[in-house]
C-alpha cells in the first residue's frame, strides 16, 4: 500500500500537465546592432541593467552580439531594464527603458551606433 501510494503521489509530481502549467518567471531581449549605413556591427558588448532594483548591480545581465550584430538576453527577470552598448571605435549607446515581462520576448528596433570622431 506504501509503495503504490509514493508511486502516485510521485507520478503526480512530475506529470507533464503540472511542468507545462507553470509559467517561466524570466523574459527574452533580443535585437540587432547596427552602424549608420545599416551595416551589422558584429561583436559588441552589452549590459542590461535592472533600474527598479535597489541593488542595480546585481542585477545585472551582459550579453555580446555575434558576427552577424545579433544579440540576446536570455533569462531576463521581469523588470524595467536600461541597456549600454559598447563597441570599440563607436560612441557608446543607452536605451533608457526596456520591459521584461516574463514568459514574453521584447524584440528591439535595431541600435543605431554613431562612429567615434
Amino acid at each position: 500500500m506504501k509503495k503504490c501510494l509514493l508511486t502516485l503521489i510521485l507520478s503526480l509530481l512530475v506529470s507533464p500537465d503540472c511542468v507545462q502549467s507553470q509559467q517561466p518567471l524570466v523574459g527574452l531581449i533580443q535585437g540587432k546592432i547596427i552602424d549608420q549605413k545599416q551595416v551589422p556591427i558584429p561583436y559588441a558588448a552589452l549590459t542590461a541593467t535592472n533600474i527598479d532594483s535597489v541593488e542595480p548591480e546585481s542585477h545585472r545581465r551582459t550579453t555580446g552580439a555575434d558576427e552577424k550584430g545579433f544579440y540576446e538576453f536570455v533569462d531576463v527577470p521581469e523588470g524595467r531594464y536600461s541597456i549600454v552598448v559598447k563597441k570599440t571605435g563607436y560612441r557608446d549607446h543607452k536605451i533608457s527603458v526596456v520591459t521584461v515581462r516574463a514568459g514574453e520576448t521584447v524584440n528591439m528596433p535595431d541600435i543605431k551606433m554613431s562612429p567615434r570622431r
